[in-house]
């Protein structure tokens, strides 16, 4: 589990007293780093946060501690054309028809989806990260990764609880 936590989380995460929220930043941060995305090679990292405004302040906040090449932002988007313009679109705790809204507005894209919840996942997004039993672990949709024309890390295939 330690060595887990040094792979996925920066090194100052790994103190103790963070909340899920900052977890689950550090989680989105590293699957960025650890993914791929189809050319032309992006100006800006773009993160999307939709249902969460603790996760989004999380983000932000440890993205503006980590020195990038990439310049990196946080935004909400307010509908699917605008998660379009997303890298890393994370749908969080959603009904069903929500993820769904979201997951089809972007299903052309080459935009990582990553849920919060095992419903977010089976509907296609392509990383489950999930909450169990105080800790959080994720699953990855290999075929919805690729299908969008991302390629993720071996490093992070290793690591999922689930690859399909």
């Amino acid at each position: 589990m330690l060595l887990f936590l040094m792979l996925l989380c920066p090194c100052h995460c790994l103190a103790s007293g963070l909340s899920q929220n900052q977890l689950k930043a550090a989680f989105l941060y590293r699957f960025s780093q650890f993914s791929t995305w189809p050319p032309p090679p992006k100006q800006e990292m773009v993160y999307c946060v939709v249902g969460n405004p603790s996760l989004f302040t999380a983000i932000s906040e440890l993205l503006s501690t980590q020195p990038s090449k990439l310049k990196s932002k946080v935004v909400t988007p307010i509908d699917s054309k605008e998660a379009q313009q997303c890298q890393l679109l994370f749908i969080s705790q959603q009904d069903r028809q929500q993820s769904l809204y979201w997951l089809e507005g972007v299903k052309d894209s080459a935009v990582l989806v990553v849920a919060d919840t095992s419903e977010g996942f089976r509907q296609g997004a392509a990383i489950g990260l999930i909450a169990d039993n105080n800790s959080l672990n994720f699953s990855i949709n290999l075929t919805d990764a690729r299908a969008r024309g991302l390629e993720l890390s071996a490093h992070l295939l290793k690591l999922a609880t689930e690859v399909r």
